[in-house]
């Protein structure tokens, strides 16, 4: 019959798993805002034909940031005029500066 060492030791647990990712993919990762409805509400399409969905919240402060994009033709007409008033409202990349 084997002893087991007594200095033996366990292995080391494995680290946390990283939490989900529950904000849509127009939310930079420094921005600390909760996103606003449904992740793809609508899409921000860049000056070089790039397109993202996201929230209406996160794609106002994308769309401020972003020199040429705009939102994507097919949103609906309430969400578009929603993120570009927004979007006038605030500085690019507003969560540096705290808001």
């Amino acid at each position: 019959m084997e002893r087991r060492p007594e200095h033996a030791t366990t292995p080391p647990a494995a680290p946390p798993a990283p939490p989900l990712r529950d904000r849509c993919a127009a939310a930079a990762a420094k921005d600390p805002t909760p996103c606003e409805g449904p992740h793809d509400a609508a899409t921000i399409v860049d000056r070089h034909g790039r397109e993202v969905a996201g929230c209406v919240q996160h794609c106002a402060r994308l769309l401020a940031g972003l020199e040429g994009a705009r939102v994507h033709p097919f949103v609906p007409a309430a969400h578009a005029l929603d993120i570009y008033s927004r979007a006038r409202e605030l500085p690019p990349f507003a969560w540096e500066i705290g808001r």
